[in-house]
């Protein structure tokens, strides 16, 4: 599921890019900011699945069902790896081991687990371990620890498994439906589909600027046509721009959004400097939600949202817009270049959402994004202002200090 996600994410992101190289949306930094935002985790999220698709444990119906069917047995540890890869401060380890079936001849396999640190001596070269087969027609096994009742006591007594040599290698392919790593195969062309899907949401606002440029017009008459179709420019658009992380004004515009929405129940607010972008229910206690922009002193209903919410999720993604210190946007923006080292940025941009940063322990978190020419950066606050996780920002920057600290 992550890995479609990701795919559709993706093709968001890469719209977002092409239409601000064309210069045919000018609302692309909330979509870069948000698919940005939410891409990184994504791929972070998919790559510790890739990580530990390897790892085999045995829930206690797979040690019943093993145990009735004769294939819990002895094996000799060979080789026991550290991969490099922690959790909860456990290492995920390679372990070797020659396998004494009870049901086959004695074979070689490999399997991954996250080892106890105090388990870690009972684990190297010649130790003998109690195993579970997970199937019976494959080779992975899972270690028991604990191993079933009396079973530990024929481990230590045993004298047998512990001079087995090496044993050759049970070969087997990948189960049905995975790949090597044991993940769902998905097909490509399935991850294709939803990258195009994903990329046709993003430049359906500019559906026919868009179509346009892919019958021939030249870029520069699609831009003029956009331009000209926007209205001629009115003395509210050339008057100074609104600066909306300042806590005098950031709270009426949120109040202006309120206003027009009926509702104060939003999913998200981004907030890009001089305007702002955000999605709340269609009309209170509606199962759809809408984009409602403020710009240039005024808020307005842009109708459906791109992306509508599934009605059951809908009520973990909403928050009360009125219960927001809007007042901590001012002070968070402000420390963002001591923190990054980006001091000349592209942005910043905040995005205010229900917390999804495992370090939040609040209800709604602040979502910071900004970057120059050649660095950016993301930074998570909790719901008081406090910055509870950084990403990126300039080699020896607080930011990418605390990136090096926690990764892994």
């Amino acid at each position: 599921m992550l890995r479609l996600l990701l795919s559709a994410v993706i093709g968001f992101f890469v719209a977002s890019v092409v239409l601000r190289v064309a210069d045919l949306d000018a609302g692309w930094e909330w979509a870069f900011g948000v698919s940005l935002g939410v891409m990184v985790p994504l791929m972070v999220l998919v790559s510790i699945g890739r990580t530990f698709a390897g790892a085999r444990s045995a829930r206690p119906q797979d040690v019943e069902a093993a145990l009735r069917e004769n294939r819990v047995s002895l094996a000799k540890v060979l080789e026991t790896r550290a991969t490099g890869t922690t959790i909860n401060d456990q290492p995920l380890c390679e372990i070797r081991l020659v396998v004494a079936s009870r049901t086959r001849p004695a074979y070689t396999t490999t399997t991954r687990s996250v080892v106890n640190l105090g388990r870690l001596p009972g684990l190297q070269r010649g130790a003998v371990v109690v195993v579970a087969q997970l199937d019976a027609e494959r080779p992975d096994v899972a270690l028991l620890d604990p191993a079933p009742a009396g079973w530990q006591e024929i481990a230590d007594r045993d004298t047998h498994v512990r001079d087995l040599p090496e044993a050759p290698v049970w070969e087997a392919g990948p189960a049905r439906g995975r790949d090597r790593r044991g993940l769902i195969r998905i097909p490509a062309v399935l991850l294709l589909v939803l990258a195009l899907v994903g990329f046709g949401a993003r430049v359906w606002p500019v559906r026919d600027e868009a179509l346009a440029l892919v019958q021939g017009t030249p870029l520069e008459e699609v831009q003029a046509e956009a331009g000209a179709a926007s209205g001629p420019v009115t003395d509210t658009e050339t008057a100074a721009p609104v600066d909306l992380f300042a806590a005098a004004n950031t709270r009426g515009a949120v109040d202006d959004l309120a206003a027009v929405a009926g509702g104060t129940q939003f999913t998200e607010v981004g907030i890009y400097g001089d305007y702002i972008v955000a999605e709340g229910l269609t009309a209170p206690g509606a199962p759809t939600t809408d984009r409602y922009t403020w710009r240039d002193g005024e808020a307005a209903r842009d109708g459906a949202a791109t992306i509508q919410p599934d009605p059951a999720t809908l009520p973990d993604e909403l928050f009360d817009v009125t219960t927001v210190d809007w007042s901590l946007v001012e002070p968070l923006v402000a420390q963002v270049p001591e923190l990054t080292g980006i001091t000349a940025p592209d942005g910043p941009s905040v995005l205010v959402r229900r917390a999804t940063d495992p370090a939040v322990t609040t209800p709604v978190e602040f979502h910071l994004w900004l970057g120059d020419e050649y660095y950016d950066a993301y930074l998570t606050a909790d719901a008081t202002g406090t910055v509870v996780s950084m990403h990126g920002g300039r080699p020896g920057s607080p930011s990418e200090a605390w990136e090096a600290a926690h990764a892994g």
